[in-house]
């Protein structure tokens, strides 16, 4: 590297304030404090290093810990989801045991319940004296409470596990009315009240056993909660679709009360305990099947003048032809003189309740407990009408022993299924069979109108 003039290291000299030594002493200070500034702020920045690594570390732990807690939350929560699925598999298994449960019990308490009612329908119909009708009449009031009660509760339940889908298809208006006002004409005489219907020339696309489910329960509802006057059964077109509705003189339901009356287990306040039938579960029934067949359903009332429920149903352009109604049947007389029936069930004491009841209309009773013993007791002739259970015993099916006999005798002989399955699987098997069902316990006067339409 080349030397420095003289003059060039006096100018460096005197940049760099070491000149003379007048010249550095004179700059010492400054340069002594710009050191000690220097040097503060190096330790400034070094305590801020400091304190920054610190809130680094000490976020550090936070985070950590933050993170460690939201594991323990993560791990809490999918053990809480775990058991929550645990519980809901627990709560679907318990429902599926007790709808089996239901079904099976359903039918073991329905058997004797329906002997029950055959039995007691057989000595309604006799001249008995007045203290022993009193009795008899007693009896038959508390099997029909006991029949409403199971049959709501197995009904619910099944409702509430969707087990019921809808089989929707084309019905005149009077093809639905007509056994209804059947039905509850003598209900209302009883009662002291007059039943009027009021119809038109409409058709509807509907589950006709759902929707005369719901317009049964109106119609009971309206002869229970009816002391005096009319009960109206009638339709208006609303648009595309056709209202059913059902008016009544009765009491009457206030304002604060119409949304309660669908719950389950609620009952209007009627007084005594003993004007209180069933359990509250009838309304409850409506809103569901309500709800599966997609009908609004609506209620108006006026208290101490009456109320009207109503269901809004599809209404269809095409009508299809009228079918021959059948005519209310007399409650006593013999309106079977001499028909052969072929009875078939494996409950003895239904056999002997059923063979008292046709026997007093006059019929010609034949009885068996399965397929064998029916071929046998016919003795090589057919019956003019197969009444058969719809379960039998080792698995055999009432619609598979019909079918059998038909084949025997070959003869399209009319067969009448009674059981107290209610499934969708029954019924499919017995439109299949073309047999009307009876469901367990067997009403009397419906049994007398399907056996005389079937003979007719």
């Amino acid at each position: 590297m080349a030397k420095l003039s003289d003059d060039q290291q006096r100018a460096l000299a005197g940049l760099l304030g070491l000149g003379d030594q007048s010249a550095r002493k004179s700059h010492y200070p400054e340069l002594t404090a710009r050191l000690d500034e220097l040097e503060a702020e190096r330790k400034r920045y070094i305590r801020l290093n400091d304190e920054l690594e610190q809130r680094v570390a000490a976020r550090t732990d936070e985070l950590l810990e933050a993170n460690h807690n939201l594991q323990q939350q993560i791990a809490q929560r999918e053990q809480i989801e775990q058991d929550l699925r645990d519980a809901r598999d627990a709560a679907q298994a318990a429902n599926r045991s007790k709808d089996k449960y239901l079904a099976a019990a359903s039918h073991d308490l329905l058997q004797p319940l329906n002997a029950a009612r055959l039995l007691i329908a057989t000595l309604r119909e006799r001249s008995l004296p007045s203290v022993e009708q009193v009795l008899v009449e007693r009896t038959h009031q508390a099997l029909e409470g006991a029949e409403d009660l199971l049959t709501d509760l197995l009904d619910i339940s099944r409702l509430d596990q969707a087990a019921v889908k809808p089989d929707v298809a084309l019905y005149r208006l009077d093809e639905l009315f007509a056994p209804l006002v059947s039905e509850f004409q003598s209900v209302a005489q009883a009662a002291g009240l007059n039943l009027r219907v009021h119809t038109g020339c409409y058709a509807i696309n509907t589950d006709l056993r759902l929707l005369t489910r719901i317009l049964r329960n109106f119609l009971s509802n309206a002869c229970r909660y009816t002391d005096e006057g009319c009960i109206l059964l009638g339709a208006r077109k609303r648009g595309d679709g056709l209202r059913l509705e059902v008016w009544d003189t009765g009491r009457g339901i206030a304002e604060d009360r119409l949304e309660a009356i669908f719950l389950e287990f609620n009952q209007l306040d009627v007084g005594r305990a003993a004007d209180r039938k069933g359990v509250g579960l009838g309304l409850a029934i409506v809103e569901r099947i309500a709800e599966i067949l997609g009908y609004p359903i609506a209620v108006r009332s006026w208290p101490g003048r009456g109320s009207m429920f109503s269901i809004e149903v599809p209404l269809s352009n095409e009508i299809p032809l009228p079918i021959s109604q059948l005519p209310a049947q007399p409650t006593t007389g013999n309106p079977l003189p001499g028909r052969r029936l072929l009875v078939i069930d494996n409950e003895v004491s239904i056999l002997d309740s059923m063979r008292a009841l046709l026997g007093q209309w006059g019929c010609d009773v034949v009885t068996a407990t399965d397929q064998a013993g029916a071929l046998l007791a016919l003795e090589g002739r057919a019956p003019e009408l197969i009444l058969a259970d719809y379960h039998l015993d080792h698995g055999v099916v009432g619609c598979a022993v019909v079918k059998h006999l038909r084949e025997h005798f070959e003869l399209n002989i009319p067969a009448v299924i009674i059981s107290a399955d209610r499934t969708d699987q029954c019924r499919r098997a017995l439109r299949r069979l073309e047999a009307p069902l009876l469901n367990k316990p067997v009403k009397p006067g419906k049994l007398r109108a399907v056996l005389s339409q079937l003979l007719a």
